[in-house]
């Protein structure tokens, strides 16, 4: 009995891949080909004919064997059907020139009957057995790799601190090649030579090696290994700043949550510690050991590969070493450098693909699946001309979504203008990509590892269209497309970016945009993307974080009826050409909205995804029929869920059917009526129970939404979950048109509490570091005045009130002045001073608690950020503001 296939929307955890999800399409045509061959990962053998299911290859290497041999005068499509099951690499296909269509026909690699075909680098990881403190352990002979999927979920490479804190650069000393860090942050940790800093400077990452270090004075000075310490100090961009982000990963003794591994290569040993609910004895354990999984390469320009498609078929599993061999230090954009000096010459390499392109005409990629690959998931590199990369489901990826043309060869250097075949050195005209196409993909959780790459990264390409893709849940940009820096005539030029919906981008780094754009490109149109919840995170630098971003040399181009709403920034010009054309850009549009993201026929791609679709749903009242709560979630433009138009306390909740770690939400408001008052004041909650008793408010709109948005924002709690509920806050009538929550790999944070206050008593708020409390300047009652700290005296302008709103959201009142604790303007920047101001009700009065060494975080809900004593001062009068969350004292609280 054949055993079961895997169907198109189904998901599956495969013995030897992670789980993965079938892309929903429109039809696909159906290919006459006089030449169908069949290749079936269980049941097949390759050394049968290959030309009936019954006779079906093995491998997709004996079906590319049997194409070969019939290609050469093609009078039909040849098509290989691909059956459902896992197809184990050990090294990358290579597609050559000699697997090409011919007479203008094409090799079509497809998926069989709407079944899911897995192509993987995964290495299975079995013979787990306990080991000490909740550890188990598996030998892994000579493997070493960088990501492992347990249950086709992400593991955390252990870290210290733990995800969801960061030290912070103390300083550096260039002339002597050195790091300060605090002495408390860095130990004699074994195999010290194998532990990498990961340190973010601006739009950028590295990963760095360390050597030795050494303390004095409560300073530790780190040297790393000489091939970072080549580029780091010389290198003047990104700037090296004091206070950059940075932790440590690589060493056993940061294995300490739940859902952390470390690879022990001494040992051959891999330990992980377990989330709750994994049965190591039966889980699926995969580790990417391959770089490539399809290289895609004609002989030469001359003799390009040609007329290929590749549809329906799942890729999965890939990692890249260079971090541990080599170091890595990311110049832009995941490009990454191989030198660099104090002139900003900067040479750089580019990261490998799981799926790559190059010197390949007329290749097209439709409907399938990249997942878990551990640099970028799809690149058509230089020379690929009239190709189509449309209807993909790209998530969970190390680096960029999809690269698209060439940036820069290593012997290049990066700002050298390249415009063949003038510039640089006599370059062939036909290494510029041209005429190819990335539409109606779906691309999300991008820049996993390295945070500063892209949903779409394009370089130098020209006639390119990057159309109506859905982007979302990228550390740096939505879409980057140019390269150069330069303002001169390059290989840039007519290509359109257009309809994308890109939101919850730049949710990490800074100094770019939803859409970021580099250098003159002559024709070029950005238009009618819909930009959204583009906001400042506590990693970022004082940089630019906008809805839109031309960058230096940008110039002859025009960004017209864009809309950016709920952007921290909105349109940042630097160093642009004088003819740099701004049109109708504003922060609302229905008409825009509306037609932004995927076109109908690919919607379905975001129930892929999406936790909630099809599950569950109830509620607090339904207004009639056509309205049920699972209209909510049934991935339906056209449809909603509504209450009564008499229901003052409206709810709809989903239930996922488990606890799930979830990542990230996205709710879409009424899209037929515009009623504004169901586009406002809504919280999204979580909790393990159904009756909501207890929850967590994981997001929460106070503001109006644009007629037609979508609101998608971070989920950041690291815990599971069962139950999601959005609840009106004001009485008012809803509406809700989709719902959708996807899921999050990663470590798991310990059991969390909050202090067990009593909202009718007073309490001192006390700073760990100094012993001084809260206390509100000179007993002032106007709104604005500052709060700083001061010895306890006991007076009413330093009591407080810990006053519950929602879930674990409270309100912080002063007894003197009855009013609240407040960041002005809602600032999201670093370093804003602590104020209060009279309550009402907006997130940035908003704080929830998070218990920490020796007392408790205070986190602001509108920003993410911290509480502390600034620079961590003991003095009297010393001002409070907020911070990204260091894993220090000063920002350290107890209540008493």
């Amino acid at each position: 009995m054949r055993p079961l296939r895997i169907g198109a929307g189904a998901v599956k955890a495969l013995a030897a891949a992670a789980v993965v999800f079938a892309a929903v399409l429109p039809a696909q045509p159906a290919y006459a080909a006089t030449t169908n061959f069949y290749v079936d990962p269980v049941n097949g053998s390759d050394s049968n004919s290959g030309t009936s299911t019954a006779a079906a290859f093995r491998t997709v290497q004996a079906a590319q064997a049997a194409v070969r041999a019939v290609n050469a005068n093609m009078s039909d499509d040849i098509v290989v059907n691909l059956r459902g099951g896992t197809y184990s690499l050990t090294a990358p296909i290579a597609f050559g020139t000699s697997d090409s269509g011919t007479n203008g026909h094409t090799v079509v690699y497809q998926a069989y009957n709407g079944e899911t075909p897995v192509i993987t680098g995964g290495n299975a990881i079995t013979g787990w057995t306990a080991s000490a403190n909740g550890e188990y352990k598996a030998s892994v002979g000579s493997l070493n790799f960088r990501q492992l999927y347990v249950n086709g979920v992400r593991a955390t490479r252990a870290r210290f601190p733990d995800v969801g804190t960061d030290f912070q650069l103390q300083g550096s000393d260039k002339p002597n090649k050195l790091l300060k860090v605090l002495s408390s942050q860095v130990s004699n940790w074994d195999h010290l030579s194998q532990v990498e800093m990961m340190l973010e400077t601006q739009w950028g990452e590295s990963y760095l090696r360390l050597k030795s270090f050494s303390s004095a004075n409560g300073i530790a000075n780190v040297s790393i290994q000489d091939h970072e310490a080549g580029i780091l100090f010389p290198r003047p961009w990104p700037q090296l700043s004091d206070g950059s982000p940075l932790h440590f990963e690589n060493a056993h003794e940061f294995l300490n949550e739940p859902g952390e591994f470390y690879v022990d290569t001494a040992a051959q040993t891999v330990y992980y510690k377990p989330r709750p609910g994994e049965d190591m004895s039966t889980a699926s354990v995969q580790a990417p050991t391959i770089k490539t999984l399809f290289d895609i390469k004609g002989t030469s320009l001359d003799s390009p590969v040609h007329d290929l498609r590749f549809s329906g078929i799942s890729f999965t599993g890939t990692t890249w070493m260079e971090a541990t061999d080599n170091g890595y230090l990311n110049g832009q954009g995941g490009n990454y450098n191989l030198s660099a000096d104090t002139s900003n010459h900067q040479y750089v390499g580019r990261p490998p693909a799981g799926v790559q392109a190059a010197d390949a005409d007329r290749v097209s990629f439709t409907g399938n699946t990249f997942t878990q690959m551990g640099a970028t998931a799809l690149d058509l590199s230089h020379g690929v001309h009239d190709s189509t990369v449309t209807g993909n489901l790209v998530y969970d990826i190390a680096g960029n979504g999809i690269m698209v043309g060439k940036f820069s060869d290593p012997t290049v250097e990066m700002h050298t203008i390249y415009n063949p075949p003038t510039s640089p050195a006599g370059e062939d005209t036909r290494e510029v990509v041209k005429n190819v196409t990335v539409k109606d993909n779906l691309i999300t959780q991008i820049g996993e590892d390295y945070p500063g790459t892209a949903g779409i990264d394009a370089g130098f390409v020209n006639s390119t269209t990057i159309d109506h893709n859905d982007i979302s849940d990228a550390p740096w940009a939505g879409i980057s497309l140019g390269w150069g820096w330069q303002s001169a005539a390059n290989a840039e030029g007519n290509n359109s970016v257009s309809y994308n919906r890109i939101g919850n981008v730049m949710n990490r780094l800074c100094d770019s945009g939803g859409i970021y754009h580099l250098s003159n490109d002559p024709g070029t149109v950005i238009n009618g993307n819909y930009i959204h919840d583009v906001l400042r995170t506590p990693a970022a630098c004082a940089s630019a974080v906008h809805g839109l971003y031309t960058d230096e040399g940008s110039n002859n181009m025009t960004l017209s009826n864009n809309v950016l709403s709920q952007t921290d920034g909105f349109i940042n010009q630097n160093a642009n050409g004088s003819n740099v054309t701004l049109t109708n850009n504003t922060t609302s549009g229905d008409s825009v909205i509306k037609a932004s993201g995927l076109e109908s026929a690919y919607q379905g791609l975001a129930a892929k995804l999406n936790l909630a679709y099809n599950k569950p749903a109830s509620a607090s009242s339904v207004y009639g029929s056509n309205t049920p709560a699972s209209k909510a979630v049934d991935n339906d433009g056209t449809t909603g869920w509504s209450p009564t138009g008499s229901d003052t306390s409206a709810w709809w909740q989903v239930d996922l059917g488990q606890a799930y770690q979830l990542g990230q939400f996205s709710l879409t408001t009424r899209q037929d009526l515009d009623q504004s008052s169901t586009r406002g004041n809504f919280e999204v909650r979580v909790s393990n129970d159904p009756s909501f008793a207890t929850y967590t408010v994981v997001g929460r709109q106070t503001s109006t939404l644009p007629f037609a948005a979508t609101l998608t924002g971070d989920i950041n709690v690291r815990q599971a979950f069962r139950y999601v509920r959005v609840a009106k806050t004001d009485g008012a009538y809803f509406f809700i048109t989709d719902f959708a929550v996807q899921r999050a790999g990663g470590a798991l944070e310990d059991s969390t509490g909050t202090p067990n206050t009593n909202p009718s008593t007073y309490y001192a708020i006390k700073n760990v570091n100094s012993g001084l409390v809260m206390d509100v300047n000179g007993g002032s009652t106007a709104d604005g005045a500052s709060v700083i700290q001061w010895p306890n005296a006991g007076s009413a302008n330093q009591q407080w009130t810990i006053v519950p709103v929602s879930g674990q959201l409270c309100k912080i009142v002063n007894r003197n002045s009855g009013k609240v604790l407040d960041l002005g303007w809602a600032s999201h920047w670093r370093g804003t001073a602590l104020q209060q101001s009279t309550y009402n009700g907006s997130n940035n009065q908003l704080w929830y608690f998070e218990p920490t060494s020796g007392g408790y975080l205070i986190r602001n809900f509108e920003s993410k950020q911290v509480l502390e004593v600034s620079n961590g001062s003991t003095a009297n009068g010393a001002t409070i503001d907020q911070y990204m969350p260091l894993n220090q004292s000063n920002q350290a609280w107890t209540i008493q």
